[in-house]
């Protein structure tokens, strides 16, 4: 997964996911890698009804454990998982027992997204969707126990 280029657009999703806790899982469309693709547990796609397709992008994706958008101060915690393929971003329904994340997943906001600003441990992005919209950021927070976690937070407000 690459970060994308500055001022492109790309599609946003978050999901209301039910998995072990209620949580988001935010997802933003950014330029792919051919490992993307090599990683990604296709099968478990497919069961889930769901062709995944190598291309040119995929969904960077971020578990939110509080599962809301940042509110003005707020700083929630979002920490990274593995690259999503964009065909899952219109899934909606229960993923069953012993699979990856089983749960309930229910779409709660869907839009574009514009980067604005791309550094290695800080990214700008413009969310526009049909709750959210606004300017957010994600700052890179540090690594624990092989888990990247980044801190989202509205763009409007002081650091």
């Amino acid at each position: 997964m690459k970060l994308p280029r500055e001022m492109t657009e790309g599609e946003f999703v978050i999901h209301h996911h039910k998995a072990k806790r209620l949580h988001w899982d935010l997802r933003l469309e950014v330029p792919s890698t051919p490992d993307d693709f090599e990683r990604m547990d296709k099968k478990s796609y497919e069961l889930l009804g769901i062709k995944v397709k190598d291309g040119e992008t995929v969904m960077w994706s971020f578990a939110v454990p509080k599962a809301k958008d940042p509110g003005k101060g707020e700083k929630l915690l979002a920490i990274e998982t593995e690259p999503h393929p964009v065909e899952y971003n219109n899934f909606q329904g229960k993923i069953p027992e012993g699979m990856y994340g089983a749960g309930d997943v229910k779409i709660y906001d869907k839009g574009k997204v514009k980067w604005l600003s791309v550094k290695d441990n800080r990214v700008i992005f413009e969310l526009k969707g049909e709750k959210i919209n606004g300017k957010f950021k994600l700052v890179f927070f540090k690594e624990e126990e092989g888990k990247k976690k980044w801190l989202w937070s509205r763009a409007e407000q002081d650091s």
